[in-house]
């Protein structure tokens, strides 16, 4: 779709606006969607982005495809309904019309009819999980819910057994994935992700269930579906080489900084990227992180508030402030190069013309980087383990390590990293000796009296063997036994 940012002058100053072609109307007319009063030509380019992609979630986009021959097509997209093929505009416009009709019709009111589940899972995204999740967890359940619709689209809602439910779970498992050389019919999905894919399908008819739009009892609950079984893994970690390594081959690159702070800090991806250079007093390298930056499909960028929604604040080690001076001082030199270009948005972590990174981009850079110094099976939030192991296993209390790394509740940080624990078995053995030796001390008796106590001599079989024990006892100690253990 075709847009433009553009600079207005006014008598109070100077604005800068957006307008983009949408269409055209019944008569032919030309659609151009237009808004100004934006301060900056970045603004106004963030808002033309936000408002074409908002235009094409209800309106659509047409689309020119040009064949290996030069054969030229179009079609459209709808959210995600693809359709190709026509052989021109006006066709793919005419076509696009009609899906937009039908969505609509299909979008009214599906929870007052009987509805498929493609039908329901649809609506109840749109009308009630966009209004309580976030934007990121939304785009995951909208994804998620593609797995369900393969499988279970025109069935409809009220029609759904137990049984049915348990062999999605299965064909999930076994090949609910992409095809592969190895598994032409889908790769086998992880356990977490089936398991994810399964309570939001729970979560879908639950709620079906209290609309009173699922006539049936819920065919998921008492855990009647039994889903994949979690296998136990310890995090992926660096050691000291490996990280040697990495900081090795980043160090000539702009990545180098950031691989620092993420693996001195433990800070997650999306808060290390809206880092400002306010949030860090650098004369008591006190670091404040109250935010995260992230990344949808229908959304693009945007600043939030952390994963625990509270802000945290510790000191960063003195070695990665050090690196972060020497990136401030190349930062500043970027920023006299743009000139008047530069985006200046205070990040700390930004690229070259000030703009923010794309998170997706920056974790996949950096496991470029991993791999080519043959670190395999870790990746950028793998800096974050590394990081909760290593003070854990150094012996920082649970509680200190759990505020660094923002976790809500320290229970959290005990459950993922109770494998960095020490378990030292003979400090402990030491430890309790210390405090009470001297009462095991204090009630000891001689070996040769206890033995032949009288609670341990009853049965008619050992009273041989115990009168001559008697004998050698008293001859060897002149010890009289005592007459009960207890």
């Amino acid at each position: 779709m075709n847009g433009s940012v553009f600079k207005r002058k006014l008598k109070s100053g100077t604005t800068w606006c957006y307008s983009f072609l949408a269409g055209r109307d019944e008569s032919g007319k030309r659609i151009n969607p237009f808004k100004s009063g934006y301060e900056t030509k970045a603004a106004a380019a963030t808002a033309l982005r936000d408002a074409v992609v908002e235009y094409e979630k209800t309106h659509g986009k047409i689309t020119k495809h040009r064949g290996i021959l030069g054969t030229v097509t179009w079609g459209y997209i709808l959210n995600d309904e693809t359709k190709t093929g026509f052989s021109d505009q006006h066709s793919a416009a005419a076509a696009l019309a009609v899906a937009v009709e039908r969505r609509e019709a299909a979008e009214q009111a599906p929870a007052e009819v009987d509805p498929t589940f493609t039908e329901y899972i649809r609506y109840w995204l749109k009308e009630h999980a966009s209004r309580r999740l976030a934007p990121k967890t939304f785009q995951t359940y909208e994804d998620f819910s593609e797995y369900l619709i393969r499988h279970l689209g025109e069935t409809r809602l009220n029609d759904l057994t137990t049984a049915q439910i348990q062999r999605v779970v299965h064909r999930l498992s076994d090949s609910g994935g992409m095809a592969t050389e190895e598994h032409p019919n889908g790769r086998p999905l992880a356990p977490k992700t089936v398991r994810h894919i399964s309570m939001l399908l729970y979560t879908c008819l639950a709620e079906a269930d209290r609309l009173g739009v699922l006539k049936i009892p819920h065919p998921m609950r008492n855990r009647r579906v039994k889903l994949p079984k979690l296998p136990k893994r310890k995090p992926a970690v660096l050691d000291k080489e490996k990280l040697r390594a990495l900081l090795d081959r980043a160090r000539t690159t702009r990545m180098y900084p950031f691989i620092v702070m993420a693996s001195a800090t433990g800070c997650r991806r999306g808060e290390l990227l809206a880092l400002e250079w306010p949030d860090l007093n650098e004369d008591t390298g006190e670091l404040s992180v109250s935010k995260s930056l992230e990344q949808t499909r229908a959304g693009g960028l945007r600043v939030k508030g952390t994963k625990s929604g509270e802000a945290r604040h510790f000191v960063v080690p003195e070695s990665a402030l050090a690196v972060l001076a020497d990136h401030r001082a190349e930062q500043n030199n970027d920023k006299g190069l743009f000139g008047p270009d530069y985006e200046d948005h205070s990040l700390i972590f930004c690229q070259p013309n000030g703009a923010y990174y794309s998170p997706d981009k920056e974790g996949s850079r950096v496991k470029e980087l991993m791999r080519a110094v043959g670190l395999e099976g870790v990746s950028l939030h793998s800096l974050r383990h590394s990081f909760a192991s290593e003070l854990l296993s150094k012996g920082t209390p649970i509680p200190v390590v759990s505020e660094r790394l923002g976790h809500a509740n320290p229970n959290t940080t005990l459950s993922i990293y109770s494998h960095a624990i020490p378990a030292d078995s003979r400090a402990a053995a030491k430890v309790w000796d210390s405090a009470l030796a001297d009462v095991i001390q204090a009630s000891r008796k001689p070996a040769a009296v206890r033995s032949l106590a009288e609670s341990c001599t009853e049965g008619t079989r050992r009273l041989g063997f115990v009168a001559n024990k008697r004998k050698n006892v008293v001859g060897a100690t002149g010890l009289e036994p005592v007459t009960s253990c207890v």
